[in-house]
C-alpha cells in the first residue's frame, strides 16, 4: 500500500488569508469614498455649478456623461495592467490623480474646463472603483470565498450615496460648491491614497509539494505532468489549471 504525505494547510487554503480580509476592509472604505466623492457628489453640486458657470443644468449633466464614457474606454487598458502588475500601483496612482482633479474641479470657470476635468475623473474612476477592486479580491480568494468578499465590498460601498450626498449638501450650504470640493478632495486623498498604497498587495501563489511514494528518493524531483494523448482517458483541460472567473 503506497505511503502518503500530509501537507499542512497554508495560510491561503480555503481563502482564509488574513491579509486578504484586510484588503477587503480597505477596499470597502475606498470604494465608498470613491463613489461618494467622484460620482454621487456631482448630483448635489450640479445646480450651483450651473448657476456659477452661467450654463444650463443639461450642459453640466453632459460633463458627467463624458466622465462615464471616459471610464468605460479606460476599462480595457486598466484590465490589462491588472493582469500583469496587480492593483497596488494602479489604484494608488489613480487615487492621487483623482484627488488632484478634485482640486482642479473646484477651480473651473468655463464649461469646457468642467468637461476636461470630468473626463479625467472618469479615467481615474476606472482605476480606483469597483472594477480594479473586484479584480484584486478575486486574485486573493478561492472560489468558495470570493462571493462573500465581493459582497462585503458591495454592501459597504452601497452606503456611498447615503453618506456623501447629505454631507455634500451640508458642506455646499455653508461653504459653497468650490470649497466643498476642496474638503471632499482632502477626505478622498487622506483615506484612499494610504489604504491603496499600504493594504493592496499582489497575491503570491503557493503550490504544496507533491506527495512522495515509498520508492521515491528523498532528493528526487517529481516527474513533470504527462501530456494527454488520444485514447489515454484524460484531457488537457482536466490536468491544467483554469483561470479564475471574472469578478461580477
Amino acid at each position: 500500500m503506497p505511503a502518503t504525505t500530509t501537507v499542512p494547510a497554508g495560510p491561503t487554503v480555503g481563502g482564509h488569508h488574513a491579509h486578504g480580509w484586510r484588503i477587503v476592509a480597505a477596499l470597502a472604505v475606498t470604494s465608498t469614498v470613491g463613489y461618494g466623492v467622484l460620482y454621487y457628489a456631482y448630483a448635489v453640486l450640479l445646480a450651483p455649478m450651473a448657476s456659477t458657470l452661467g450654463v444650463s443644468t443639461t450642459a453640466v449633466t453632459g460633463a458627467l456623461t463624458a466622465s462615464v464614457l471616459a471610464g468605460a474606454l479606460t476599462a480595457i487598458p486598466v484590465g490589462r495592467w491588472l493582469d500583469h502588475h496587480g492593483g497596488r500601483a494602479l489604484m494608488t496612482a489613480g487615487s492621487l490623480a483623482a484627488t488632484a482633479l478634485l482640486v482642479a474641479w473646484s477651480q473651473v470657470h468655463t464649461i469646457s474646463q468642467l468637461y476636461a476635468v470630468m473626463t479625467g475623473i472618469g479615467i481615474t474612476s476606472a482605476m480606483v472603483l469597483y472594477e480594479p477592486a473586484f479584480a484584486v479580491i478575486v486574485s486573493w480568494f478561492t472560489p468558495d470565498r470570493r462571493t462573500t468578499a465581493l459582497l462585503a465590498v458591495t454592501v459597504v460601498a452601497g452606503f456611498a450615496s447615503t453618506i456623501f450626498m447629505p454631507l455634500t449638501g451640508l458642506l455646499e450650504a455653508h461653504l459653497g460648491w468650490r470649497d466643498t470640493l476642496l474638503v471632499l478632495a482632502a477626505i478622498h486623498g487622506l483615506l484612499t491614497v494610504p489604504l491603496h498604497a499600504l493594504a493592496v498587495r499582489r497575491q503570491r501563489r503557493r503550490h504544496p509539494p507533491a506527495p512522495r511514494g515509498p520508492g521515491t528518493p528523498s532528493g528526487a524531483r517529481s516527474p513533470p505532468p504527462r501530456c494527454a494523448t488520444p485514447g489515454s482517458g484524460s484531457s488537457p483541460a482536466a490536468s491544467s489549471p483554469t483561470a479564475p472567473p471574472p469578478a461580477p
